[in-house]
Parts: C-alpha cells; structure tokens; sequence
C-alpha cells in the first residue's frame, strides 16, 4: 500500500479503535515518512488511551528527527505534541502530576513556541502551535496566557475552530471565578461558540473526529451570537492596546467601559488580624504599583512603536544595518519595565502570604526552597506548596511561568536573556542584514522586528501575572472567609481619584 492510503486507513482507526491503531503503527517500518506516520500515530492514539510507554516510543521517533532536521518547524511541532501527550499519559495523582510532568511540559512549550514563531512555518502550523501552546498553558491554569495564544491562533488561520473553542473555556472559566462583567463574558462566549459551530471541517483537519465530537458536546447548549463591536470610540492608543489584549481588565477579551480609568483591574479586600493598626493593608499600595508599572511599560511601548519620542541626539553609524536612537532605547526599556514587573509580583505575594525574606527576593527565586546542592531539584517553600495544594491555582500559575523564564529549556528564557543585556550591556537592534556578533560580548544584538514581537509578548506576560496576582488573592480571601467565625468588620478603602479630586 501507498503511504497515503496507509495514512488515511490509520486515522480512521484512530477514531473507531485506538488501540487496534497503535498495533497496526508498530508494523510499520521503512523510510522517515513510514516512522514519522508511525510516531504520529503512536502519540495520538496513546494519549486517547493513556498509554505512557506508547506516547514515549512516538516521542523518542520524533526526537531523533528533530535532531536530523533541526530546520523543521513542523517535526518541532509534532515533538511538542508528543510531550504533551506524555504528560497527559501520566496518572493524574493531584498536585504531584505537575512536578512529575514537569520537564516534559516545559519541554513541550519551547518547540510549540519555537514552531508558532518559525518564520518558514506554513500557517497551519503557526496556527495549531499556538492553540496547541493554550492547551498545554491551561493545563496549569495559566488561562490569561492561553486566551492570548488562541487569539494568535485565530489570527493566523481565522477559521481554527479548536482556537475559538479553547478561547470559549477561558472565558467560562473567568465566569465561574467571578472575574469579569457577566453580560460582556457571554456576549463573547456565544460567538465564540458560533464560530466554532461554523468550523467543523477545520476542527477535524486539526483534532480529528475524536476533536469534534469533544467540541460539539462542549458548545451544544451555548446559543448563537454575532461578534460585539465596542459601543466605544477609540483613540489609536486604546485601539492598540484592546487589539492586543493588553487591558488590566478583568473582562480580559474587551475594553467596553463607561470611563476613563479602563484599566480597573482590583483587589476588592483582605482580611487581617484584629489590632490597635487600622491602616490600609500594604498589599493595596502594592497592587497600584504594579498597575501603575504595567500601564507605563505599555505606553513606552506604543510610543516607540510609532516612534512618537522626539529625536535629539546624533549618532555614528556603525556600517552593520544597526539603529541607534531614542525610540530603540525606549522599546528596550518598555521590555525590561515588563519583566521587573514580575518581580515585584513576587516580592508582593512572599508578603502577602507571609513568608520571610521578601524585600530582597526575585520572580526567578521567589517560590523554591535555596537548593542544598547545584543540580539539586527546585523544592517548593512550604507555604507556597500548603496554599498551592489547598487549591490556589493563580499561584501554581505563577510558579510555573517562573520556570519558564528561568530554565535553560523555557520558552520564556529569551526574555530574561534580553533583560539582562538591556539592563547591564548593551543592546543593538538591527532592521536589515545579517545579524553581528559581539567580540568583546559587550554588545547584545537582535532582529528589530523579532525584538519587537517579543517585548510585546513580554508586555502580556507582564499583565498576565499581574491578573494571576489578583486572581491568587482573590481565592485565598474567599477560602479564608468561609472558615472564619464570629464578627468581621470590613474597612472601607476609598477610590484613589475620589481622594486626590482628580475627577472634579
């Protein structure tokens, strides 16, 4: 038989019979198409029945092509979903999943990213790797993340059904952790629904029936709805930031509002202990300032994204395509603002939750016992692991994009990498050409273009943590409030442009 014919006779196994599929791949052999046909099937058909030695044999065919064709973005992509399904093939035991699953999904969500971002990515790929990239991030609820890349995945194929359905729960999910204006939610939901409902051929081009029927069932009872135009006018700025998901909101897909201060995104209250000290608790200041932070960061990037600075300097040319100026230092610094912004998340939930050492701690450092030895495993402080393990996935959220920046194999990596240049060397951007390299490894170089896609992920990873920050307050309270006894007496916390007159 043809590989094709063999092809089409396995993926209809897949859906009828999924073990019957794996024996029928673990016959085949002969060329990479024939092993790469048999790797898909084995990871696919594994996951269905949760077989882990199966979803490895699939992986290990996978890896050693990517090793062979390292230029391939979609061996990168099919790799990434063979470790997810690795994960997804682990017995489900609570919280210790995640640490067992650990490396396998970091793993995972570098080769999705590397394969979403690839410049010689088809737009099928680009486009399931970042639906793909929002399952896996969802798995450890990191939510606010996920809805962004399923927003990428539909903007490269706008008919990625799975993306609208994998939105959907995002959104659902913001509505069961009362986060959010329930009428905007809705509105949202049902379109998305529709739009899924409307794009059954490519939910099975991409997930296959098994993928459909998982849908259908999910969005059966949701009613139809037309996408919701803003009731609002916007200037350009505001317009930038709705279209790129970058309100403190926390309606996160819209920016409709009946004021100027959108951004309204709030610890509502906290509860503390009874004394003779009825100042407003610290974390309040906390919360403003990282708001504060977030929305300068974005409007220096806006600013030097348009190139809105005024130029005054003048500059050597460096004869290597290079541009120098104040918009590019701005666009740096937009980006390092971004990240510093994440350890002040950091330093504001070790005192939130009481933990020593927060004044001086990092976003990197902030959650994991000091390791006895180099090549030790990350341990969790035990106040970190009790609330983790009480239920507060903000917080598992949070300790998992840590990983991410700070391991060596996270897709986040790059940014830590390019702060700590900006921040202590120097960085060049370059619009043209080949890019240099550093002989004295004083000079940090990179693609403009590139440097400007990831300093605006950077700028919604930077409001990501900060929702999960509010998210991982607002769980706490509530189960702290549902074990109190006896009075509470709730102290007022007025509105800041109340206070100050700035609206008279």
């Amino acid at each position: 038989m043809e590989i094709a014919d063999i092809s089409e006779k396995l993926q209809r196994l897949l859906d009828d019979d999924p073990a019957q599929a794996i024996n029928e791949a673990l016959k085949l052999s002969g060329n990479i198409n024939f092993e790469l046909l048999k790797a898909a099937i084995l990871v696919d058909a594994g996951a269905m029945v949760k077989n882990h030695d199966v979803v490895l044999k699939g992986v290990k065919i996978f890896r050693n092509a990517v090793v062979n064709y390292q230029d391939n973005s979609e061996l990168k992509y099919n790799l990434a979903n063979g470790l997810h399904a690795l994960a997804l093939s682990t017995t489900y035991k609570g919280f210790s999943w995640y640490q067992e699953t650990e490396d396998s999904r970091l793993e995972a969500r570098q080769y999705f990213y590397v394969a979403a971002n690839a410049s010689n990515a088809s737009f099928d790929i680009r486009s399931q790797s970042f639906t793909n990239l929002g399952n896996l991030l969802w798995s450890s609820y990191r939510w606010v993340e996920a809805y962004d890349f399923y927003t990428l995945a539909l903007r490269e194929n706008p008919r990625n059904g799975v993306a609208s359905s994998g939105a959907l729960k995002m959104l659902k999910y913001a509505l069961q952790q009362e986060l959010g204006d329930y009428v905007l939610l809705v509105e949202e939901i049902e379109y998305l629904a529709t739009h899924a409902k409307n794009n059954l051929e490519t939910i099975y081009s991409y997930a296959g029936g098994y993928g459909v029927k998982g849908i259908v069932d999910e969005i059966k009872d949701i009613h139809t709805g037309e996408k919701k135009k803003p009731a609002n006018e916007c200037d350009e700025y505001e317009s930038f930031v709705v279209s790129n998901n970058l309100t403190l909101s926390p309606t996160i897909h819209s920016h409709e509002h009946d004021s100027k201060y959108w951004d309204n995104i709030n610890i509502s209250s906290v509860g503390v202990k009874v004394s003779g000290n009825s100042s407003v608790p610290e974390i309040f200041a906390m919360i403003n300032i990282l708001k504060s932070d977030y929305i300068l960061a974005r409007q220096l990037f806006f600013n030097a994204y348009n190139r809105l600075f005024n130029e005054t300097g003048s500059y050597n040319d460096t004869l290597n395509y290079a541009c120098y100026g104040v918009n590019e230092s701005a666009l740096a610094l937009a980006q390092r603002s971004a990240l510093d912004i994440l350890d002040k998340v950091a330093v504001a939930t070790l005192s939130y939750l009481e933990i020593g050492g927060a004044k001086r701690t990092s976003f990197k450092e902030a959650w994991f016992k000091k390791r006895k030895e180099k090549d030790a495993k990350e341990e969790f402080k035990p106040k970190i692991l009790q609330e983790i393990e009480d239920g507060n996935t903000a917080l598992l959220a949070l300790t998992e994009v840590s990983r991410d920046l700070s391991n060596k194999s996270g897709y986040l990596f790059e940014k830590q990498v390019s702060r700590n240049s900006s921040t202590h060397r120097f960085t060049v951007l370059h619009d043209f050409g080949g890019i240099s390299t550093s002989h004295s490894g004083c000079l940090e170089h990179f693609d403009y273009e590139m440097f400007l896609r990831e300093s605006l992920y950077t700028l919604k990873l930077a409001r990501s943590s900060v929702i999960y920050f509010v998210q991982m307050v607002l769980i706490r309270e509530k189960r702290l409030s549902e074990q109190k006894d006896g009075i509470v007496m709730p102290l007022f916390v007025p509105s800041h442009e109340d206070i100050r007159g700035y609206d008279e």
